[in-house]
């Protein structure tokens, strides 16, 4: 059921395939531009959060483009965003470029990656594309351990725009925002464009897809190499956020944290990326401060304090796959149309 306010026409065909179609969001999406300008002002202290959860955000728009609308399972998104940092670390430390030529470079140079990891996925799918991209998870790991990285990590300087130093907090919040709306807008009119609906063909029946003339291998690899350029960029604005970076910060975990952000978010929705991401990064904080609460209280809870942020999202994970496998963007749908006829139930 889609209600629209009465009184909204459209009386032309761009104004129909507009991405912000009627007032109601336009006036919706100026608020939400509105409070995100503001947010150095309401969070404070609490910005980093804001900042994590842009950074990861940017990264789980990709997973959601390649396994939520093209149907590729991916177990190395950590990987791409691990390629982003050190060509970012590389172009800024060794070849001197600034940081605005860093950026997109990194992102260029996942998207090949990208491509050439997407090859196999013509021959093989499911259980099989993931081994084979949990294969290159591990690769990667290994071949930044024995080449840049060794066992210790890697100093990242400061982004620098122009003559300004950013430094704070705020300064790179502001930094990051342009790219993180420019992100979801461009991924938004993607999925919405003849791309988008080539890729979800391919998801749902690849082999009829191929009939009606789309280009399978084209397609597959433009999701996996799209998938990695926003790891990519994810992975410069990290390396310059964090300041410091090493394998450990782009393991396995961190890949398998993407795939929990999409699920919890909404694996087909535009807002899932955003959303599980702003719900991983919170969980996660939360975790920080009441476990070590929990365990002075019980201390018999001590044993199994370090392993009970995935035991969380392993029970959330199984309670939205039971319960709503649409994610946090269905729950705020359906939420939004019992408003819509609330006080009435039909």
């Amino acid at each position: 059921m889609s209600v629209r306010p009465a009184g909204d026409f459209k009386t032309s065909y761009a104004r129909d395939m507009a991405l912000l179609d009627i007032r109601f969001h336009r006036a919706g999406f100026g608020l939400l531009l509105l409070v995100l300008g503001l947010a150095p002002l309401l969070l404070g202290r609490y910005l980093f959060l804001l900042n994590a959860i842009g950074i990861f955000a940017v990264g789980a728009i990709g997973v959601s483009l390649l396994t939520g609308f093209a149907g590729q399972i991916s177990l190395g998104h950590a990987a791409f965003m691990a390629v982003g940092a050190y060509t970012s670390w590389l172009a800024t430390t060794r070849f001197g470029l600034p940081f605005l030529v860093a950026l997109p470079l990194s992102g260029v140079a996942a998207f090949v990656v990208g491509a050439v990891v997407g090859l196999p996925s013509l021959r093989i799918k499911g259980l099989y594309l993931a081994i084979a991209t949990l294969a290159f998870q591990f690769i990667t790991e290994y071949v930044i351990i024995h080449t840049v990285g060794g066992s210790g990590g890697n100093v990242v300087p400061a982004p620098r725009v122009g003559g300004l130093q950013i430094r704070g907090e705020t300064q790179f919040y502001f930094l990051l925002l342009p790219v993180w709306l420019i992100g979801g807008i461009f991924a938004a009119n993607l999925i919405r464009g003849r791309v988008g609906l080539a890729l979800m063909a391919v998801r749902d029946r690849d082999y009829a897809a191929q009939v009606l003339g789309i280009n399978l291998l084209y397609y597959k690899v433009l999701a996996f190499a799209l998938a990695a350029f926003y790891a990519g960029i994810a992975g410069s604005l990290f390396a310059h956020y964090n300041r410091v970076i090493s394998s450990e910060h782009f393991s396995i975990i961190t890949s398998i944290d993407y795939i929990a952000m999409i699920v919890i978010g909404g694996l087909t929705s535009l807002w899932g990326p955003h959303l599980g991401a702003a719900f991983v990064i919170l969980l996660s904080q939360v975790l920080k401060i009441v476990t070590p609460a929990v365990v002075a209280l019980v201390p018999a809870f001590g044993k199994a304090a370090t392993s009970v942020r995935e035991i969380a999202f392993g029970a959330m994970l199984i309670g939205l796959l039971i319960w709503e496998p649409g994610g946090l963007a269905m729950l705020l749908r359906k939420f939004k149309r019992y408003l819509d006829l609330w006080p009435f139930t039909y």
